[in-house]
């Protein structure tokens, strides 16, 4: 079920399209690989570094960023902005879907830093690195470390 959290004030994010932050917690776990909420708990991710980005075609929008619970997304403010800016740095630096690039990632990291938040991209680098040692997963291991190495000092 797809429920609408907001929708982007366009001139604030500085894109020209309408962007709807939506919470659609079936979408998220499959996208993500989990079966249920409960793996959430079990491994201890924080929700909120599981977001996705997409293309709308629906007429009423242009990008959707997609959230597992759009209450718990809006709980911190650094990380809530960090998310947002670094999703609509997909905009400009697309990765398809099932796919994985450092570099676009990175750009996106440095879009939320350009906008001020630079807080919110360490903490959330840093709860990737907890789920990342969690799921004993070295690929995002690697992708999060270099990630991290590229903040600047």
């Amino acid at each position: 079920m797809k429920c609408i959290g907001e929708l982007l004030d366009p001139d604030k994010y500085h894109v020209n399209g309408r962007i709807a932050i939506i919470e659609n917690k079936e979408a998220v776990l499959k996208v993500f690989g989990f079966k249920s909420g409960k793996w959430l708990d079990l491994w201890d991710i924080d929700s909120r570094i599981l977001t996705l980005f997409y293309k709308s075609y629906e007429e009423e929008f242009d990008w959707f960023i997609v959230v597992y619970d759009y209450q718990a997304f809006c709980d911190d403010s650094d990380i809530k902005e960090a998310i947002i800016w670094h999703e609509i740095g997909h905009i400009e630096y697309p990765v398809p879907e099932h796919q994985m690039s450092i570099e676009s990632e990175i750009q996106c990291d440095r879009l939320a830093i350009q906008n001020g938040h630079m807080a919110g991209v360490s903490k959330i680098l840093n709860l990737t690195m907890k789920m990342a040692s969690s799921l004993n997963h070295e690929i995002l291991t690697h992708i999060t470390l270099q990630r991290q190495l590229e903040l600047p000092g």
